[in-house]
Parts: structure tokens; C-alpha cells; sequence
């Protein structure tokens, strides 16, 4: 196969996995989106995100909400990628954030559901209405 050595986002630097999943200008608006509604400030480099998300918050719930939130955007911007790379099919970033909002609302309305019988509030309502509001 012939793959291009820029990234196919911005067309403008080297493909890293750095690059690719944090520094592209294109993803960093995806990223913005979900960083500036939860009010957090994670590591923006590949290993210490990941050395991040083993304790993401003190809360249970929402420990697991930033961890699906974090695999929803990596697994949608890898997708991402290979569909410009094999379908030259180019989307708009606020595409990509609906795609991740409806992984993440899929994971949690079970959860949620579940939690119906436990007197708490469901992961549902821990995310807040303007949390995922486009």
C-alpha cells in the first residue's frame, strides 16, 4: 500500500502516533470538545494519557466515563484516518465528536439502566445534559 507520510488530517506534519492521536490541529478540536465540558486538563502525550487513565478521578463513575471517553475518541480517530487513507472520505471534526458521543451514550444507557435499582445517580446524569450538547 501506498501510504502517505503526512498526516491525513492536516496534510501538513509527519504521522506519529503522537501527532495522529494529540498534536494534529484537526483532532485537537475533538479532544477540545470533551477536555473543556468535563473542566479537565489531561496529559497530551500518548504514554502519559495512558499512565493517566489508570486513576482519571476519585469518583468511580466518572473514572469510567473519562476512560470511555478516551477509548471512544482514539478508536473514532483511528477510524477516522483509515476512511480518508482506503474512501478518501474527509469529515468535519464535529462529525467525528458525534460519532463519540454516540459510542459513549451506548455504553452508558445499559450501565445507567442498571443502576435504576441502586439509590445513586446514573452514570447518565453524572455526564450532565451540556456535557454532550454540540
Amino acid at each position: 500500500m501506498d501510504i502517505p507520510s503526512t498526516s491525513l488530517h492536516c496534510n501538513s506534519m509527519m504521522e506519529s502516533r503522537q501527532h495522529l492521536f494529540f498534536d494534529c490541529s484537526f483532532i485537537s478540536e475533538v479532544w477540545s470538545f470533551f477536555t473543556s465540558r468535563a473542566h479537565l486538563s489531561p496529559p497530551t502525550s500518548f504514554d502519559d494519557s495512558l499512565r493517566w487513565m489508570k486513576d482519571p478521578s476519585r469518583t468511580t463513575n466518572i473514572s469510567l466515563i473519562l476512560r470511555l471517553i478516551y477509548q471512544a475518541a482514539i478508536y473514532a480517530i483511528w477510524r477516522e484516518r483509515n476512511s480518508k487513507l482506503h474512501n478518501a472520505s474527509f469529515r468535519l471534526p464535529l462529525a467525528i465528536i458525534k460519532d463519540i458521543q454516540l459510542t459513549i451514550c451506548s455504553c452508558l444507557d445499559p450501565l445507567s439502566r442498571a443502576q435504576r435499582t441502586i439509590p445513586q445517580r446514573s452514570l447518565i446524569s453524572l455526564i450532565g445534559s451540556g456535557f454532550f450538547r454540540v
